[in-house]
């Protein structure tokens, strides 16, 4: 579980905002929009989150990959 940084992410990059959001992230899977990770959230939502904006040991999240070669610029989220 990682905590997560306040963020508002415009579908092409993130801003960080301040303070620590309410709830922790659980990694389900990377998207197709580089660095984004969707995330079960243990208010019971499934969010979309930059990795920039997960605390801890991101590191240790398994290599993003693109179906096809492909990347795709995603829908906007906040924190």
């Amino acid at each position: 579980m990682f905590k997560v940084q306040n963020f508002k992410y415009n579908g092409f990059a993130s801003i960080k905002l301040q303070g620590i959001a309410s709830y922790t992230a659980k990694f389900i899977k990377w998207t197709q929009d580089p660095g984004i990770a969707r995330c079960e959230c243990s208010d019971g939502k499934i969010r979309l989150i930059p990795s920039c904006d997960l605390l801890g040991n991101v590191s240790a999240l398994p290599k993003q990959t693109y179906e096809n070669g492909k990347l795709f610029i995603g829908p906007p989220s906040c924190s």
